[in-house]
């Protein structure tokens, strides 16, 4: 393996590591904001379609169909990849349900990185060329926009902040969703503060 590839293995699996960390303190914060707030984001009197044949439910009328978004093509060294690794990964080919599964998950998020991974494990050879660095270096920016997603959200900063910075999240639910919360719906920590 190129020193190359292995600087870049370490960055991703690094990056992958930070974002699960991210996503674990980020499920703690919103369980307290949930039960704190989670009852203002409830819709009251919003109507839903119910189709009485299929059971489906939606809030857009019959008629009204979404547009299917337009498949983008995927770049063609990650289709042979992929469909190598598919045909080793498959179960009736002797594979595993949760690698054919995650193989497949990579290729639709076209992230190379993955599938390197599991081109390793099963000692399929692979060259990682100049014009490769585009697909990793979007892995990587799609792994830290992720990051600083959960990081950005209300969720995260009321957790993470002190008692000015949560009444400040507070507020600016109260101005995002147009609603005034009740003084009791407040944490008990922060009363002294309204």
């Amino acid at each position: 393996m190129s020193r190359y590839l292995k600087k870049i293995s370490h960055k991703y699996e690094f990056l992958k590591l930070e974002l699960e960390e991210t996503e674990e303190e980020l499920e703690s914060y919103l369980s307290e904001w949930s039960k704190l707030f989670g009852k203002y984001f409830v819709q009251k009197e919003s109507e839903m379609w119910v189709n009485e044949e299929t059971g489906e439910m939606r809030k857009d009328p019959p008629g009204k169909e979404e547009e299917k978004p337009t498949k983008k093509q995927k770049p063609e060294k990650l289709k042979k990849l992929y469909k190598k690794l598919s045909t080793y990964t498959h179960p009736d080919k002797g594979g595993k349900v949760d690698d054919f599964n995650a193989v497949k998950e990579a290729y639709q998020k076209e992230n190379l990185l993955e599938l390197l991974k599991f081109a390793g494990l099963y000692d399929l050879d692979f060259e990682l060329e100049e014009e490769d660095e585009t697909l990793v270096n979007k892995t990587f920016t799609n792994i830290q926009e992720e990051i600083q997603g959960h990081k950005g959200s209300m969720a995260w900063a009321y957790g993470k902040g002190d008692k000015a910075a949560k009444l400040a999240v507070i507020k600016n639910l109260e101005n995002h969703l147009g609603i005034i919360i009740k003084k009791e719906d407040y944490p008990k920590e922060l009363l002294d503060l309204i």
